[in-house]
């Protein structure tokens, strides 16, 4: 409730602020809105490093836009203002944009403001949100056949599989950005900054993936651009990038003075949480690596401030903390030893919340059971004497114990699941749930006869024919199928068909449908890689379930395990045999 209002006010105070910067405009710059757009969006341009002075032109242009009641146009100024302000403020733009757009059949729009929403949240590192935004930016481009829209697309989303880790689907995404854009740049200047950028970010996947020569190759071959182009907002970032690849070569110097020579420009201060974590990280592992421990705790130091106070957490960000766990254990400084061993367990929860691919990026040296047993070592080494360090030591010990009965617990229900995952893979073990279900009158206890419920003979096997052919057919797979419905459809009354696959089927209607849904897509998933690509709300959708909620609940009750466990062991299996194969 508390957010909530804290949304309206800030939306109201937003509004009041709105209204009075135009009055503004409207009195002291008049003559601004007299501009033709095309002027007004050059001049915009020629001060977008200037936020306060870009911000005049796009608020003449978007006053222009509403006195002429033009839709788009109008758009058009939300985003230049969105181009030239704050995440929170750059969001409510984008909303302003999708509100006035969505039902205007546009090219450009409102795909365009998805887009912004997905970059504005990304660099946030809300990555979740931002592929929902993504989602739906390409919706509208496919609608509209708007490949430039599609290729952004694509690189917001190779990017967040980068930050997943997932480094080699990413850069497949990235190479064939690359061409595009390049193609595009020669035909057009205007694509020289998407073409930049995509050279700056497949740089940073050549980095994690240890390919340093091939990252600076082409770093080198983006700062040229970019340095011809008098862009410095990607400049930084290209400096940045060159730094880690000569870190990782060892060449300590010359990535402190890319470092040095980014932290001079002018548009260093107004990068993001992520970039300025980054360079205080590399200072603080230079710096380690050299063995000036003063000046690399400093920067760690600092990486751990600006994460906790912007909330913007990456992968790489744990290396600061093992560096600050080793150097306070070779100090034996107990106190800052465990501090920093809680950090980085708090990092890792965080992580793993955000980055539910990447725990196996985890240094093994770090991962979650051996920081606990390097805690319990530690307090375990403490003076027992001391009554407060005892109290200290039962309750982090009780910590400790929990800790580990969850992660021993997790591991028995991955064993389990892991058992019931083979035994739908293995055909064998696993008795198929239409055959087991279709049953005859005949194949009935003797002392069980159709009579019993009060139904003829006739009609009964009238019935169970008519369940066979609903079964072979696939007819289950049918969205909103109801008793009442089908029975219409066999020609009975839903009673009598109630009644009938309570006893040939021993479930009752729903359960009966459900399972055969669920028999059918697991051996769909099994045999259709096409198939597994889709997500689970479509899996969902594609053999009739309404929502992704009662399908996984449903999977879960047939086979043990959820769906998206399944699929991720089905992809594992997968990959595992390309690597046999090559």
């Amino acid at each position: 409730m508390k957010k909530i209002k804290h949304k309206i006010v800030f939306l109201a105070t937003f509004i009041l602020l709105q209204n009075i910067y135009t009055q503004d405009i409207n009195e002291k710059n008049i003559n601004l809105v007299q501009k033709k757009y095309a002027e007004l969006f050059e001049n915009f341009n020629q001060q977008i490093n200037d936020s306060a002075k870009a911000r005049i032109y796009a608020q003449a242009f978007l006053l222009k836009a509403k006195q002429d009641q033009s839709k788009i146009e109008k758009a058009n100024g939300y985003y230049m203002l969105a181009t030239v302000s704050e995440h929170d403020e750059a969001l409510l733009y984008a909303d302003s944009i999708i509100t006035i757009t969505k039902e205007e059949k546009d090219f450009d729009y409102p795909a365009k403001a998805y887009l912004l929403k997905a970059r504005v949240f990304g660099s946030k590192g809300d990555y979740q949100k931002s592929m929902d935004e993504l989602v739906k930016a390409n919706l509208f481009a496919n609608k509209n056949d708007n490949i430039d829209q599609k290729f952004k697309t694509k690189y917001f989303i190779a990017i967040l599989k980068n930050n997943l880790g997932e480094y080699q689907e990413g850069l497949e995404l990235l190479q064939s950005t690359v061409t595009y854009y390049e193609n595009k740049f020669k035909q057009d200047k205007e694509y020289e900054y998407d073409y930049i950028k995509s050279l700056y970010a497949t740089g940073a996947v050549y980095n994690a993936i240890k390919k340093y020569d091939s990252a600076y190759t082409i770093n080198k071959k983006a700062i040229r651009l970019s340095l011809k182009s008098k862009d410095s907002i990607l400049y930084t970032r290209l400096l940045l990038t060159t730094a880690m690849a000569h870190y990782y070569k060892k060449q300590y110097q010359p990535s402190l003075d890319s470092i040095t020579k980014l932290k001079k420009l002018r548009d260093y201060k107004i990068q993001g949480p992520g970039t300025a974590e980054r360079v205080e990280l590399y200072l603080g592992k230079i710096y380690f690596s050299q063995n000036d421990f003063n000046k690399s705790i400093h920067h760690l130091k600092k990486v751990d401030s600006i994460a906790f106070s912007t909330q913007y957490f990456f992968p790489k960000i744990r290396e600061a903390y093992e560096l600050l766990i080793k150097y306070y254990k070779e100090q034996k400084n107990t106190d800052q030893h465990i501090f920093y061993i809680d950090k980085l367990l708090t990092v890792d929860s965080i992580l793993d919340n955000n980055f539910k691919y990447l725990s196996r990026q985890i240094n093994e040296e770090y991962s979650t059971p051996n920081l606990i047993l390097e805690k319990q070592e530690i307090i375990d080494s403490l003076e027992k004497n001391n009554k407060t360090k005892v109290i200290v030591l039962v309750i982090l010990s009780l910590i400790s114990l929990a800790l580990m009965i969850t992660l021993f617990l997790n591991e028995k229900k991955k064993r389990t699941y892991k058992k019931r995952f083979l035994e739908l893979l293995d055909d064998n073990k696993k008795p198929s749930i239409k055959t087991t279900l279709t049953t005859t009158a005949e194949e009935k206890s003797e002392n069980t006869k159709p009579t019993d419920i009060g139904i003829s003979e006739i009609i009964v096997n009238d019935i169970l024919k008519n369940l066979e052919s609903f079964e072979n057919n696939n007819e289950f797979l049918e969205a909103n199928l109801t008793v009442s419905s089908l029975s219409k459809r066999f020609k009975t009354n839903s009673k009598y068909l109630s009644k009938v696959i309570n006893m040939h089927k021993d479930k009752s209607f729903s359960n009966y449908v459900n399972e055969l849904r669920i028999d059918y897509v697991v051996e769909e998933l099994k045999s259709n890689s096409k198939f597994r690509k889709y997500t689970i709300k479509a899996i969902a959708n594609e053999i009739g379930f309404n929502t992704t909620e009662a399908f996984s609940k449903s999977f879960y009750k047939t086979t043990g395990i959820y769906p998206s466990f399944f699929l991720k062991q089905l992809e594992k299996q997968q990959y595992n045999t390309e690597n046999q194969q090559n």
